[in-house]
Formats: structure tokens, C-alpha cells, sequence
């Protein structure tokens, strides 16, 4: 199902600013000192437990002890990668979606924010980015940086109006041909995710879906649900005039298979 809100009907404070308690200690060690050990180590990339422990210098007793007061807050993930007798070799990583409670934790939280956004080469779709950022920032949204993915075409064509209608500077654009946001296995399909991970790590995101293909918005709109990241659309109210939408749950599930 897909949830459809108005972005001034929602409470936007409550939405963006989600706390955890933590509920262990570790002999002299601070709450959050030991938090930040641990988490700090998870927050740049997953470990193997063994490593981990290595990592921590710490008793496997004592590994196993908090790594499951932390999974019981669903602050991170194990994943069984092979088991040798009665061993199991577990991958440890950060669970995706407490991922801004997690910058939280560790003190790297941010107050700016990152829009994800793109265009295409048709009619007046190179002034997404521009529509979408001027309601956001009515909302009072500290954008601080534009990411756009689009087509060597369509950016040109924004270059040919930027001077005359007064366009925004974009920080990055990512291009590829428009083919590739309709192929599921094509380079930007693969690369999407490190990119949007990447960001994540030093600033809040929004993602814009209005841009290019519907598989294009399908697939910001599953790692949004993933990673809990607020995602937006641009559309019209009864007027006509410009209005965004929070949008929410959804996924893509693969290829479609012969019916039976």
C-alpha cells in the first residue's frame, strides 16, 4: 500500500527527529562511550563477529552479550554467512532504517539536509529540481546540497535556459543514458544505493521521486522505505498549482514470472 500525506499535514518535527533509549552498561564505560565503540565501528562498514571482537579487543562473552542488547533495540542486523560444525560465522552490520537514530547515538548528527532529485530532456522537466527545492525550502528545509541524476541531453538542455530562467547551482549531477532507468541490471540500477548510503553518512536525505522513468521512482522509492528516508513527489493541488507529497512503502519484488 502506498501512503499519500500533504507535506503541510503532517507533523514534520515528530517524522524527522526519532530517539532511542539504550539500556547497557559495561563496567567503567559509559552508556554512551560504549555505544560509540561499537556503533562507530559498525556506522563505516560490516564486520564478520570474529573481526569485530578482534576490532573491540573483547571477550567473545561479552561480544555476544551487547550485540544482542543491540539487535533487541534493532539497532543492527546479524546475518548467518556459513556455519563450520556448531559455529556459526555471522555478518554483522547496521540495521538500514536506524541508521539516523544511529548518527544520533555516536554524535554525528546533522541538521542539513541532502535532496536527491533529477530531470529528464522533456517539455520543462529540467525545472524539477528548482520546483521541488523552492517548496522544501518554503517548508523551511535547510537544503544544503543537490544531487540530480539525468541525461548528457536533458543537462544541456538545462544549461541553454539556466542564465535566461534564473536556474539553481546543482552540486552533482550523475548522468546516464535514459535507457538505464528503465533497465534493472544497467549501471545506475547497481551503483544507486552506495551512492544514496553514501550521502547518508554526513547528511539527512530527502529523495525526490517525480524525476525520469517510473522504475527509476519505484527504485528511490524502495530504498526511502528502506533506509527510512523521507521521499517526496511533485504534484498539482485542485488549482493547479505546484504541491509535494510524502510518499511511503513500497519495494520492487524482481522479474515477472510466467503465470500458472
Amino acid at each position: 500500500m502506498t501512503l499519500l500525506f500533504l507535506l503541510d499535514e503532517i507533523n514534520q518535527k515528530s517524522f524527522m527527529n526519532l530517539t532511542v533509549k539504550l539500556i547497557f552498561t559495561e563496567k567503567s564505560l559509559t552508556i554512551s562511550s560504549l555505544t560509540q565503540i561499537y556503533l562507530n565501528l559498525l556506522f563505516e562498514k560490516e564486520y564478520q563477529q570474529k573481526d569485530l571482537q578482534e576490532a573491540l579487543k573483547t571477550s567473545a562473552p561479552n561480544l555476544y552479550y551487547h550485540l544482542n542488547k543491540l539487535e533487541e533495540l534493532d539497532l543492527i542486523r546479524k546475518k548467518t554467512l556459513y556455519e563450520v560444525g556448531n559455529v556459526k560465522i555471522n555478518e554483522i552490520s547496521l540495521n538500514p532504517a536506524s541508521r539516523q537514530q544511529i548518527r544520533k547515538i555516536i554524535g554525528k548528527d546533522v541538521s542539513n539536509y541532502v535532496l536527491i532529485t533529477g530531470f529528464g530532456e522533456l517539455k520543462t522537466g529540467y525545472r524539477v529540481p528548482d520546483l521541488v527545492y523552492n517548496i522544501l525550502n518554503k517548508y523551511h528545509y535547510p537544503i544544503s546540497r543537490i544531487i540530480c541524476f539525468t541525461t548528457l541531453d536533458a543537462r544541456e538542455k538545462r544549461k541553454e535556459f539556466k542564465d535566461e530562467e534564473n536556474l539553481m547551482k546543482i552540486d552533482e549531477f550523475f548522468m546516464y543514458p535514459y535507457e538505464d532507468y528503465r533497465f534493472i541490471e544497467s549501471e545506475f540500477f547497481e551503483s544507486i544505493e552506495i551512492k544514496v548510503s553514501k550521502e547518508m553518512q554526513d547528511a539527512n536525505i530527502i529523495i525526490d521521486l517525480t524525476p525520469l522513468s517510473k522504475l527509476f521512482s519505484f527504485k528511490l522509492l524502495e530504498l526511502a522505505n528502506k533506509y527510512q528516508i523521507p521521499c517526496v513527489y511533485l504534484g498539482m493541488d485542485k488549482e493547479g498549482k505546484d504541491k509535494l507529497y510524502w510518499m511511503s512503502n513500497m519495494k520492487i519484488e524482481g522479474d515477472i514470472e510466467t503465470f500458472d
